[in-house]
This record gives C-alpha cells, structure tokens and sequence, in this order.
C-alpha cells in the first residue's frame, strides 16, 4: 500500500535492491490471487491495483507471500493486569512514557523490551533489550533503593473502611486492615504506591491525601499566587 523503509539505513537498502539485483516495487493494492489456468500451469496469478500509474496490473509469481498484521500475544491483557500495567486496545503494552521513559511502566520494576510493546524489527528490540537490561542492573548496583516520598497516607480518624480506594488503585498499594473492633481502614504500601492519586479524589470522606500535595498545601500555594498577583498589580 506504501513504499517507505523506516529505521537507519533501510532507504538505502530498498535502493540497492533496486539498482543491483532489480527488485522492482508497485505501489498499489491486490485485489485477487488465482492459480494460473494457462500454459505456464503452476504459478500464481496476482491482480491488483497499481495506484500511482492508476491502471490494472497482472503479474504471474512463482510464489506469493502474504505479509499480515503483527498481533499480540494471546494472554497478553491478562498478564498485564496481573503486573498491573497498562495496554492498549491492541493489546500491547504501553510505555511510561514515549521519550522520557521508552523502556520503562507505570509499575516501578516492570520494564519491556520488543514485540510486547508493538510490532518491532531486530535492531529496535535488541537496542530496547540493552536499554531494559541496563535499567535493571541500576537497581541491582545499589544498596538502598530511594523511593518518591509524594505518596499516599490516610487519616485514620477519618477512613471510614468503604474499600473503594483499595479497588481503583492500579498498582494495589492499599490494602484493608482490621481492627480489634472489627472495623476496618485503608493501609498505604509504602514501597509499592507511585503516588498517582487516584485514591485521593476516590474517598468519599477525604481521608486519603497524597504527601506534600494535600489540599492544605494547593490552597495554600493558590493564596500566596494571589497575594502576589494583588501586589504586582498595584505597583
């Protein structure tokens, strides 16, 4: 449907191709593949579509390869969930971010690495293999591990043990605690919470807030913007 080669060095390989050994490419659609019925029995009949000259074309192939889509792993949204990752509607994993953390997910410790983040030739996936391994030799080199310490905290005082924050969090983080009474509140695991927030906008009583980032704290931040804002504009 196109001709464009993608990655370095593949342009000219797709010239080479061309110049030396005659490899010729049409750019168009296949509408039909039939055994050939004529003298030259044995081949295959490709009709298509040549869509830069806009005409039918016709071409005999002793063998025809069908190239399909790359399709993820059947399992994959499971396995995913399992991890607690995020995926696309294809079912392939998805980054923590395109540039700035190409390797890495939103579950601290889970890296990828080729064809389970998308369709990948072999530089692509090696290159993202070495950059994964690397990450993970990162945590292996240290002592101590040092963690974000914008994470989430409940008031006890205030949790009135609904459960809801446990069942929105997307790297399990919270889990329930019973108490000698009976009565159970929501318990933050420290090392595994990411400090999304999610929890924090999901209580229904406000008894979970995230470290440095309360609401306190944003209304003060948003005072002090305006006093300064008041004293700009009057000098």
């Amino acid at each position: 449907m196109d001709i464009r080669a993608n990655g370095k060095g593949y342009e000219e390989f797709v010239r080479r191709a061309q110049e030396e050994y005659g490899v010729e490419y049409v750019r168009g659609r296949v509408a039909h593949i039939h055994p050939s019925l004529g003298p030259e029995g044995g081949q295959l009949i490709v009709r298509g579509a040549d869509t830069l000259l806009g005409q039918q074309v016709e071409i005999a192939a002793d063998l025809v390869v069908l190239a399909v889509g790359a399709e993820s792993a059947k399992g994959a949204p499971e396995l995913a969930e399992k991890l607690r990752i995020s995926y696309d509607h294809y079912g392939f994993f998805l980054e923590g971010h395109p540039k700035l953390r190409p390797v890495e997910t939103n579950t601290a410790g889970v890296y990828l690495a080729g064809a389970c983040q998308g369709p990948k030739d072999i530089p692509a996936s090696v290159a993202q293999a070495s950059a994964a391994a690397g990450k993970v030799l990162a945590l292996l080199s240290k002592d101590t591990l040092e963690s974000d310490p914008q994470i989430a905290q409940v008031a006890g005082n205030r949790c009135i043990g609904c459960g809801k924050c446990e069942r929105t969090c997307p790297f399990g983080a919270i889990r329930m605690r019973e108490l000698r009474d009976g009565s159970k509140r929501a318990e933050v695991v420290e090392t595994v919470c990411q400090g999304c927030g999610i929890c924090s906008v999901t209580c229904p009583v406000r008894a979970i807030q995230l470290a440095h980032f309360t609401d306190s704290q944003l209304l003060a931040e948003v005072n002090a913007l305006c006093r300064t804002w008041d004293e700009t504009t009057e000098s």
